[in-house]
Parts: structure tokens; sequence; C-alpha cells
């Protein structure tokens, strides 16, 4: 027999404890027994009948003095002796214990109970290690992100609490930055509803700025006008064309003569927009400079021939320079039937440059003999988009493609803010347009600009030739040679034999064509040059009779126009 309090072991006829002094009363007396319950349950375990300390054994509990049912799959650990006691009507012993027996022993319920707390303790381990791994795991799987990937899981909990609010989702992209004036900047942007529907009740009221510096400090700016981009809007639209030996074959430059007429006609029908035709080989030429005139875009276009092979880079990279030259909305659109082979620009030195510019580049490729990943990469990397265009039907693949950047360039915001960040004007800045808090709409766009680019439209290492007619000086020009060249060629041919005596020009085109030539060095204004005697020799002077003939024949716009 042992001391129901402490354990010790007594001797028969012990009236206390010689431990602690407990009271021994006989192990049948129902005292002896009630007691024992309670001690039981005060150390945790239900012995069912009446309440519990937890207060709910009663409702858990079966008969009276027996433990709830056991729940299925829990098998005893007891071995045969548990399912003996289960078939008897006794509790079964589970995990060596978690059910007591009253009619144990107090030592054996002194042992049952440490083995029940071990129990205890190693599943509270092996639950506290368990959840340690669960959480070890889900940091190292949600920390990871992709910027080129879709929003993380915040950003949709963003657009799941703005659903709730009732805001409409938008779908923002920032295709284009014009820093042309900064402080005052002005961004172009796509906003659309999910489903990529135009969208009503857009105003400044509910967008700001952030621009974001190197260190990251942000500078909030108010944004004071987005309107969409209207019919009133200028557009400067570089057209490059691949005129490479390969375009001869199947048709192709026909047809993409024909695409590109097209296109003028549309472009220039409101008066408003400007367009330059740049074409390739292995050389760049600047076929039209920008105009609105369809005349002299129609002209360039008329006037391509194939030849060569394929700087696509090179004609990429010059007219990024040519269109960073102009404001407002500003997009380049090149065709291409191969493979980049001779440029001495590289595809990241494209990247960068439209990236600089803030001018997006779009491609199509032609046929079957394009990289068409290569090009698509490039597309996106400059804010643009890729187009393939099969050689059946060629002319309406063109035109189809072109009307459609038209279109996706028309349907864009004009957003204009003043940037208060007074920090370094020649390093890259993070901007970024949210919706306020107060905005019907949720939704956000990021993206980099320089506020100061410092681009020169005049240096470059393109591969172009140095004069248009280098022997204007010394022979005599065949008509039907004049005859194939546009009519901004002629007219540059025409005072390119007055550049090489040093004239000087009024014309804003003639000025920044002529500082890109190495030989060309000002040494008169146009006043002094015409008021002293010629300089020209025999053959300069019938040469510019000759292209002034055909000018007028044609009736060049630039007859009228100021040298």
């Amino acid at each position: 027999m042992f001391c129901r309090n402490c354990g010790k072991e007594l001797q028969a006829g012990d009236a206390f404890c010689p431990e602690c002094g407990t009271r021994v009363e006989p192990l049948d007396s129902e005292s002896a027994k009630t007691k024992r319950f309670e001690q039981l349950e005060r150390n945790g375990f239900a012995v069912g009948g009446g309440e519990s300390g937890s207060g709910k054994a009663a409702s858990q509990a079966g008969p009276q003095g027996v433990p709830p049912t056991i729940p299925q799959g829990f098998p005893p650990s007891g071995g045969q002796d548990s399912a003996q006691a289960q078939q008897a009507g006794q509790p079964a012993n589970i995990a060596s214990g978690l059910w007591a027996d009253p009619q144990a022993s107090p030592q054996q319920a002194k042992q049952a109970s440490g083995v029940n707390w071990r129990v205890v303790a190693i599943v509270a381990i092996c639950g506290v290690v368990l959840l340690a791994i669960i959480a070890v795991c889900v940091l190292m799987l949600g920390g990871r992100h992709d910027a080129s990937q879709p929003a993380p899981a915040s950003e949709s909990a963003q657009e799941a609490s703005g659903a709730a609010q009732g805001k409409t989702a938008l779908n923002m992209f920032i295709s284009q930055i014009d820093n042309a004036s900064f402080p005052q900047m002005t961004m172009y942007v796509r906003l659309t509803d999910q489903a990529g529907s135009e969208v009503a009740g857009i105003d400044a009221a509910q967008f700001n700025v952030v621009e974001l510096g190197s260190d990251g400090a942000e500078h909030q700016a108010t944004v004071s006008e987005i309107l969409p981009v209207g019919e009133g809007d200028t557009m400067s639209i570089n057209l490059v064309v691949d005129q490479s030996g390969s375009m001869s074959s199947e048709g192709k430059m026909g047809n993409a003569k024909a695409a590109a007429h097209a296109f003028i006609d549309e472009i220039t029908a409101s008066g408003t927009n400007n367009a330059e035709i740049t074409s390739f080989d292995d050389r760049v030429y600047n076929r039209q400079p920008f105009t609105s005139n369809a005349v002299l875009l129609d002209s360039a276009v008329d006037a391509l021939s194939t030849d060569g092979d394929t700087a696509l880079y090179d004609a990429l990279y010059w007219a990024l320079q040519r269109t960073n030259l102009k404001s407002g909305s500003r997009v380049v659109i090149a065709f291409t039937d191969g493979e980049e082979n001779t440029s001495s620009y590289s595809e990241s030195d494209v990247v960068e440059l439209s990236r600089l510019t803030g001018i997006p580049v779009y491609l199509v490729g032609i046929g079957d003999e394009v990289d068409a990943a290569s090009l698509r990469s490039l597309a996106t990397s400059c804010n643009g988009q890729y187009y393939d265009a099969s050689t059946a039907d060629l002319a309406q693949a063109l035109q189809g493609i072109y009307e459609s950047i038209y279109a996706d360039q028309r349907s864009m915001y004009r957003v204009v803010y003043t940037s208060t960040f007074e920090g370094e004007t020649s390093a890259y800045r993070t901007i970024r347009l949210v919706c306020t808090d107060s905005s019907a709409f949720q939704g956000a766009a990021e993206s980099s600009y320089m506020p100061v680019d410092n681009v020169s439209a005049y240096e470059s290492s393109v591969n172009m030739n140095d004069y248009v007619l280098e022997d204007s000086n010394r022979r005599y020009l065949a008509k039907s040679e004049l005859e194939d060249m546009s009519l901004w060629e002629l007219y540059l041919a025409r005072n390119e034999i007055f550049a090489r005596h040093g004239r000087g020009f009024k014309n804003q085109d003639l000025v920044d064509y002529f500082a890109t030539r190495s030989w060309y060095t000002q040494r008169y204004t146009p006043e002094e040059f015409d008021a002293m005697p010629t300089p020209l020799n025999d053959y300069e002077l019938k040469n510019v009779e000759a292209m002034y003939e055909i000018e007028s024949a044609r009736n060049s716009p630039y007859l009228v126009t100021a040298d």
C-alpha cells in the first residue's frame, strides 16, 4: 500500500504517512475512491461521471466511471491486454496510460501520470519542430519574386481589397516618357480594365506620382493633367524599312511599299502627325526627315531599292537618336526579313538608348528567315511589341500591323506632372504612377527615366554614306539617276554642292544633316555666301540646274522652303 499524496510505501496499520503526514484512508472506503478521482482530475484526466475540472467531462463522458469513447484510428499501445480490457468494457491504455485506471494502485497511478506527461512533452516538442520546418519552407518559397513575373501576393491582396471596396482594378502600363520640358514631365500610359476595355471616369485627381532616387527616398508629385491622346495631339513616327538584298524576293519590297503608302495616308490625314523614313541595308539612310507632308514621305518610299546586308541595330539606334529630337508622343516602327549581321551597335545598345530616351520600339518580322525570339525580346525590352507577318498577302498584313500600332498609341493617356525631386539629373529615377486612396480605381505602373539624357543626334557610329552624290563636283550627273532619287535626296544633293564651299543654312533639316557630316564646316552665313562671286565649278553649276529642273517638274515642296 502507498500514500495517495506522495507515493511513500506504507506499512500495515499506518494511520498517517511517515513521509508527508497525510491521513491513510482504507483502500476500499468511498472517501478514498472519491479523493483518488479528484486527484486524477486535478492532474488533467477526465474519469467520467459528473463535471471535471475543465467543465467538459460531463458532456463528453459515457456512463459513470467510464472515459469517453476513444477516437477511431488511435490503436491502443497496450497490446493484447488493452484489447482485452476494451472487450471487458474497461478503458484501453492509450499511449501507455493516457487514460487512468481508477482501480490502479497509487504507485501505478503515479507511474502512469509520469509517463503521460513525458508523452505530452514529446508530442509538444515534435509539434514545435514541425511548425518551425513549415515556417522555414513558407519563407523560402514566399520570399522569392521575379520582377518580370505577375504581381506578388501583396499586390493581389491590394487588388482584392480594392475589389472589396468597390474599386475598379486597372491594367496600367507606361509606354513612353517625354523629358523634353523637365521638370515638367509627360508620360504616355495605357489604362484599361481587366478585360482590356476602355475605362470611363479617368481624371487627374485619382492618381499620384512617386519618384524614387538611387537612395530609395520617395518624392511625391501631383498629376496636373491626364487626358486621352486626341486627334489634335502630335505623334512622331519613325518608319524604319529593311531594303537589304533579301527584300527583293517574293515581291516583298513592292508589298512593303504599298503598306507604307497606306500607312502614310492614315497618319498624315490629321495634319498634326510627323513621320520620318529611315531605311537600311549594310548602311543606314535618312530617306526623309520628319514631316507631315505626304508627298515627301511617299517620294521617300518610292525611292527605296534593295541591296546589301542587314544593319538593323544601326538603323534602330539612328532612328531613336533622330526621334528624340521631337517632343510629344514618339514611336519607332521597323520591319525586317532577315537576321542582323553587320551593325556597329549591339542589341543592348538599342535597348539602353530606348530606355534613355523613353521611346518605344515596335518590330515586325517578315517571313520565316527572321530570328523571331530575338526580335520579340528586343521589342519587349524597348517597351514595344513584336509582330509576325507572312510573305503571303504581305501588304495587307503590314498595313494591319501599322494600323494596330497606331491605334494602340492613340489609345494612350497623356499624364503630365512636375517633378519635385531636385537630385541628380543625369541618373536614372524610378517613377511610379499609383491610384490614390480615394480613387474609384485600383492599380499602379512603374518605369524609369533620366531627367537630362544628353543624347546627341549628331554623334553616331552608324555606317552612313558621307555624301549623297560624292562626285557631283567632278562629273555631269545623268538625268535618269537623278529621277530615281526622292525629293529630299534631290534637295539634299543640291545643297550638298553649296555645303562643300562652307555655306550655312536656315532650314533646320539641313542644319541637322550637315552637322553629322565629317567633312562639313560652315564658313559663311547664307547671306554672305549668296553675296559673293560663286565658287562653284562648271560640273557643280550644271548639276544644280539639272536637280532643280527635276524638283520643279515633281512640284517639290522644298522649292518654297528657306535654305
